[in-house]
């Protein structure tokens, strides 16, 4: 059974959208974020409650075997009358599943969940449509529906303002992946280990839950990625098909993984149209792979000084050192290959530090925080939070041991100097360990996040 952790504010939503009248809702979140976890929470809620629940594992498949497979679901929780259609026959189509549904729910109440119900689309387009229909005119039926999928972008296109479900939808609950506050309720370790893990895989539940904390990143990694049949050998292949892994998008990607950061390199290097490069883009930043990043004061819709990196950790190595290396991580021998890269580990680890470095200040300061660059040659700085125009904070951040804070303040203060945002109240570090800095027990002092 799926592990419920901290997931009461999406709990609460479906039970504030479906608990008291029969309602429709939809879960998006990509792969591994714990949708699974949380609908097979709520199916068991309502079963509780006296009612029936019916869960549709989406795959991809013809709408005959996908109707095949909901019938015998139906079958199991609530069986055929003398006379009705299941009694005398069989699903032959949608219309005719969901006008069955909504009979049978007058009698008993149902919670039916439709998983990856894109895919069910993909193999009948008109699915949607149907829906509506029988949406519209569901009478007294006692039927609560949820739509869940992993392909962000056509959930999204699932409840636009031209889709035939628009204004349906009682709730969207969108999933994210766990921030680095609630780590520490799935890694059971000491702060550094807990922010060494999210730092290399980020907060996907499923991640953070097959963590070690009694070992380092590199034996972490080699035991989720190597060899056949590791735990996480394939999520970057599953993320790439779900892109069409011969798209401009799908090389796009793989580029800004492996350090193409900004407009011009990406599309110099995929050999891209500027219009190709940016519908690529925009669909990476519609589906949250990618994570566009401009400079604190920039009007960020305005902005050519825009930098791109991969936002889940994970995917982000899988992409650098997995993909590049496929035959050694399929023979067993990718422990080598990750051992010999424990740079390009250690600095995808101080990239996603930075991201808790902004999330961290932000909160403390209560205001805006990003990174913070002069122009394209400039590394910059990793936080800057700005009140209106005036700096309130900054901060580096390094994923090292033996770091000296105060001279990382120093160059700081002069990566800021002679610019707009010269002289911040407060000039910030975070390390692993170091002298003056701020360490992963520092973040962690209060404890994990509060539930959500």
């Amino acid at each position: 059974m799926p592990k419920f952790v901290n997931r009461e504010r999406e709990l609460s939503a479906l039970q504030k959208a479906l608990g008291r009248e029969p309602g429709l809702a939809v879960v998006s979140g990509r792969r591994r974020v714990g949708k699974t976890a949380l609908l097979d929470r709520y199916a068991r809620e309502w079963e509780e409650q006296g009612g029936r629940a019916i869960f549709l594992p989406g795959t991809r498949a013809p709408a005959s075997e996908a109707l095949r497979r909901l019938e015998e679901r139906i079958r199991a929780a609530v069986p055929p009358m003398p006379g009705d259609l299941l009694d005398l026959g069989h699903l032959d189509s949608w219309d005719a599943a969901l006008g069955y549904l909504f009979a049978r729910s007058e009698e008993t109440p149902l919670l039916v969940v439709l998983d990856e119900f894109p895919y069910l689309c993909e193999a009948d387009p008109s699915l949607p449509s149907t829906l509506q229909a029988r949406w519209d005119h569901r009478g007294q039926a006692r039927l609560s529906l949820v739509l869940a999928g992993s392909h962000v972008g056509l959930m999204e296109e699932l409840v636009a303002a031209d889709a035939p479900l628009f204004g349906r939808a009682d709730a969207h609950v969108r999933l994210a992946p766990f921030s680095w506050r609630e780590a520490p309720l799935l890694v059971d370790g000491e702060p550094e280990a807990v922010l060494e893990a999210y730092t290399a895989v980020g907060g996907m539940p499923r991640y953070l839950g097959l963590w070690d904390p009694r070992h380092d990143a590199v034996d972490n990694l080699t035991e989720l990625l190597d060899g056949p049949g590791a735990p996480l050998g394939d999520e970057g292949t599953v993320v790439l098909q779900e892109l069409n892994p011969a798209s401009a998008a799908a090389r796009t990607l793989e580029l800004v993984a492996l350090g193409a950061g900004t407009f011009g390199a990406i599309r110099e290097r995929a050999h891209l149209a500027p219009a190709t490069t940016s519908e690529a883009l925009d669909t990476l930043a519609e589906l949250g792979l990618i994570a566009r990043l401009t400079p604190a004061g920039d009007d960020a819709r305005r902005t050519r000084k825009v930098r791109y990196t991969v936002r889940d950790p994970l995917l982000r190595l899988w992409l650098a050192l997995v993909q590049p290396h496929r035959e050694a991580f399929e023979l067993g021998r990718g422990g080598g290959v990750l051992a010999a890269h424990r740079d390009r580990i250690a600095a995808s680890q101080q990239q996603t530090l930075a991201a808790v470095a902004r999330d961290w200040l932000g909160e403390r300061e209560q205001c805006a925080c990003e990174p913070w660059w002069r122009g394209a040659e400039d590394g910059g700085i990793d936080a800057l939070a700005l009140r209106g125009d005036t700096p309130a904070a900054a901060a580096t951040a390094r994923w090292a041991t033996g770091v000296d804070g105060e001279a990382e303040r120093a160059r700081l203060a002069d990566a800021l100097a002679g610019g707009p945002y010269a002289r911040p109240e407060a000039l910030e570090v975070l390390a692993r360990d170091g002298s003056a800095v701020t360490t992963p027990a520092d973040l962690y002092r209060d404890g994990p996040g509060s539930p959500r």
